[in-house]
């Protein structure tokens, strides 16, 4: 599960998801989302969304990861996130899930939905 949540974690950070060669690493070219707001991403509306993001000074926190087994090669990965503002402002509550799949080389993300959820108290 490390390897996920390590490889989740990265695709929070802006650098990362401006970086085409860390995008292709990460994200499998099949990939697909729900986002939180609702709407449907593929990979190349994904790349264009996360190519023209501006960077900020809010982080994302992510906690209370578990890992479901769907098949040898196929993980579900569950968490919990929110963004935190330098100021200590929190908002953006969301329940995530992710499924990775191992393609004979790497693991890579084939899909990912984000859910709005009440509040929740970081750890």
């Amino acid at each position: 599960m490390d390897i996920l949540v390590e490889q989740e974690t990265e695709l929070h950070r802006y650098e990362v998801r401006q970086s085409r060669a860390d995008v292709e690493r990460l994200i499998h070219p099949s990939f697909s989302e729900v986002g939180k707001s609702g709407v449907s991403f593929d990979f190349a509306s994904i790349v264009k969304m996360m190519s023209s993001e501006e960077p900020t000074d809010c982080r994302v926190h992510s906690q209370n990861y578990v890992c479901v087994q769907l098949a040898p090669s196929v993980q579900l990965l569950k968490y919990e996130s929110a963004s935190v503002a330098p100021t200590g402002e929190i908002s953006d509550y969301a329940k995530r899930c992710s499924i990775w799949a191992f393609t004979g080389t790497c693991w890579q993300l084939k899909y990912h939905q984000g859910t709005p959820c009440p509040a929740f108290e970081l750890i």
